[in-house]
């Protein structure tokens, strides 16, 4: 018997999902994989809580997640204490705001990731919107054929579910990289949000894309949080160094 991979430092978060047979399958797929914990943002009143018996009858063997299932009113909140944020879309953008990787190249970036790992999903209808790909450090993606391109919601956790569980038995317990928490890392985004338009680098109608920019750069970086409070600390003492010279 091959050996199980431990994946339970793994959380699949569904946004806003409309169909409760939709989670069951999720929930099953999960458990295809060695996952176990879900988190579900905003569910439609018909989905749950308490979870649809709809979601159940299609839950085969993995009733248990659907009971720990953890419902949130805000992918902010299911994201809490997380390390790193993988966002999934099918859907062109202008602007990523983090690097863009196929699906079998995602479990490379997160198996090495000490702490909290989310996989977020969107929409059975619309996926993502962008500023909920502004909370994630990479964004994976399923090539498909472009007569059909989109997948149901429980096809694309199928996908990133056994890319990840094939890469986590090939690779085995490798070092572990601490990286800055989501918080820590949303907490620099904020200082440089605003120090940007202080310091009239962008204005307020171009600020969103200017910061999808920044947020891609400092992804690529992987920052650990003492980086992220160094970043942090340099932009106060700039704001400080600027109403000091003002004065």
């Amino acid at each position: 018997m091959e050996p199980r991979p431990d994946l339970s430092h793994i959380r699949i978060v569904l946004v806003e999902p409309q169909e409760p047979m939709n989670v069951g399958a999720v929930a099953r797929a999960m458990r295809n994989f060695g996952l176990s914990r879900l988190y579900v943002v905003n569910p439609h009143p018909r989905v749950g809580p308490p979870w649809a018996r709809e979601a159940y009858w299609v839950a085969v063997h993995a009733e248990g997640i659907l009971d720990g299932a953890v419902a949130t009113g805000s992918l902010l909140q299911a994201l809490e204490g997380t390390r790193f944020v993988v966002a999934t879309t099918g859907r062109p953008r202008e602007l990523y705001p983090a690097p863009v990787v196929p699906a079998w190249e995602v479990p490379r970036h997160v198996l090495s990731v000490e702490g909290e790992v989310a996989f977020v999903f969107g929409r059975e209808t619309f996926g993502l919107t962008n500023e909920e790909l502004d909370l994630a450090h990479l964004i994976g993606t399923i090539p498909t054929a472009p007569e059909q391109p989109s997948l149901n919601l429980a096809q694309a956790v199928v996908v990133f579910a056994y890319e990840l569980y094939k890469g986590a038995l090939a690779n085995g317990e490798g070092e572990r990289e601490e990286l800055a928490s989501t918080e820590a890392l949303e907490a620099l985004f904020a200082d440089l949000g605003r120090y940007i338009l202080e310091i009239g680098f962008t204005d307020p109608h171009r600020h969103p894309y200017a910061m999808r920019r920044l947020r891609r750069i400092l992804h690529k970086a992987r920052l650990s949080l003492g980086e992220a409070q160094l970043l942090r600390g340099l932009l106060h003492q700039s704001r400080y160094a600027m109403g000091k010279k003002d004065g």
